[in-house]
């Protein structure tokens, strides 16, 4: 009984430095895959391997803001596919579903935006 007690507070402990884990890597993931920290990134990198001078930095701007805007477009027509295949998957599940199963789903897909909306916040 005591071995068992150790393990499950074992797994317990673990299963806390998870939660932790991810809780403080989310933010920081997040900030990785804005197309604004990517831009600053690439710029920097390639000032100072380059050796860009003052003149060639200033007319590379437009250069840079474009690929921002690229980028953006990019996140912007990937994240319309993803919704449309996820509503696609949706209504062809629904017609599968019983009408409890089907209020649940709805529930689900509520739970589903609140999450993405949060996660799209700056």
């Amino acid at each position: 009984m005591k071995k068992f007690f150790i393990i499950c507070t074992l797994f317990g402990l673990f299963g806390l430095g998870v939660l932790c884990g991810i809780g403080l890597a989310f933010p920081f993931a997040k900030k990785l895959l804005s197309e604004d920290h990517f831009v600053k990134q690439r710029t920097a990198e390639e000032v100072k391997r380059l050796k860009l001078t003052p003149e060639q930095v200033e007319k590379s701007k437009p250069i840079y803001d474009q690929l921002r805007q690229d980028l953006a477009k990019i996140k912007t027509d990937t994240l319309t596919s993803i919704a449309q295949a996820s509503i696609r998957q949706s209504t062809e599940l629904a017609g599968l579903l019983t009408p409890e199963q089907i209020e649940e789903l709805k529930k689900l897909g509520d739970e589903r935006r609140v999450k993405f909306d949060k996660f799209m916040k700056p």
